[in-house]
């Protein structure tokens, strides 16, 4: 059932526009919400998702770290991102997940949290 938050941070290192919206649509439900610092407003359409990771700079990487923590339809993961140049941050998302495992919500934060 994490199969599509593997996908979904896979979307963001997928340089091809097709394979980043194959990637995206594949993870997400048909009505999702996805939200972090970085976006102003949340985020409610796969064409919107794409606009976002549209400014995900070229050559950057996210992979998820950690195995995924998940229950009852919510997942906790860390991502990893590499923007080139030495410079890199963790973030740590909540999701929650339907009856499929694709993502209906996905909440980041930066950072793991409390440690």
């Amino acid at each position: 059932m994490t199969d599509a938050i593997n996908r979904f941070f896979a979307a963001w290192s997928d340089i091809d526009g097709d394979g980043r919206a194959d990637l995206i649509r594949s993870a997400v439900s048909g009505s999702f919400r996805y939200t972090d610092p970085h976006t102003p407003d949340p985020i409610t359409s796969v064409e919107g998702m794409l606009e976002f990771l549209g400014g995900f700079p070229p050559g950057a990487s996210a992979r998820v770290i950690e195995p995924i923590d998940r229950h009852h339809g919510h997942a906790r993961v860390n991502v990893a991102f590499d923007f080139g140049e030495g410079k890199s941050m963790v973030g740590q998302y909540f999701a929650d997940l339907d009856a499929d495992g694709k993502i209906v919500r996905a909440v980041g934060f930066p950072g793991k949290g409390a440690e």
